[in-house]
């Protein structure tokens, strides 16, 4: 049963994957572009969204980074040769700053201080190595970069909870949920600074830090 549940999702994946600019799940993605990355990014900023599943928040952050280059980066090879193959047969234009690359946190195939952001969606959860992964992403931001984590916690609102672990009786990979706390002690071990956290909308929290001005990998 599990095997022909995951075989229906991956066709409804396939058939559905790029949906353009409509596509809007998890449903708080146009929260965080108003709130939280609008005001905060520059045309010209570069931007990794790690973990980039189906491509929807890295589409949104292409449309305000026009003149600069945001990365999907993604461990699913099946993912990437997905969103590649949809990419090139949009005809907008939209999207001329967006490319989607295989990997993952532990080994990003970006150069030292390349990145003014980093963004991870929904997938801290399933890292297998979380010190690791932070110290990866923390390579590739310049000084001064910022690192966004948005997932979903021990603090969410049960409903949250229980859909979790209700995925995880589908999926090979089972997330865990950490705290508040625990989010802020991952970045501050990994030597980010003026770490600060902002709840959405009940269901996930944003935990943001910065490279500190002057560190160069």
């Amino acid at each position: 049963m599990r095997g022909n549940n995951k075989g229906l999702f991956r066709k409804w994946t396939e058939r559905y994957i790029w949906l353009d600019s409509k596509y809007t799940h998890p449903h708080y993605h146009n929260w965080l572009i108003k709130e939280i990355f609008s005001p905060a990014l520059d045309k010209k900023d570069r931007i990794i969204d790690i973990g980039c599943g189906a491509g929807g928040l890295s589409r949104k952050l292409a449309r305000i980074v026009t003149e600069g280059e945001v990365v999907g980066l993604d461990i699913s090879e099946w993912y990437i040769k997905k969103l590649n193959q949809s990419k090139k047969r949009d005809k907008s234009g939209d999207y001329k700053n967006l490319v989607f690359v295989l990997g993952s946190s532990e080994d990003i195939p970006y150069p030292d201080d390349y990145f003014d952001y980093a963004v991870c969606s929904e997938t801290f959860g399933f890292w297998s190595e979380p010190e690791k992964g932070l110290a990866e992403v923390k390579r590739v931001l310049k000084p001064g970069g910022k690192l966004y984590i948005i997932n979903s916690y021990q603090g969410a609102q049960a409903w949250v909870k229980i859909t979790v672990k209700v995925f995880s009786l589908f999926f090979a990979y089972k997330e865990k949920l950490y705290s508040s706390q625990e989010y802020r002690e991952f970045f501050e071990r990994a030597g980010f600074t003026a770490v600060e956290q902002k709840e959405v909308m009940g269901t996930s929290l944003v935990t943001i830090g910065t490279k500190r001005e002057g560190e160069s990998c």
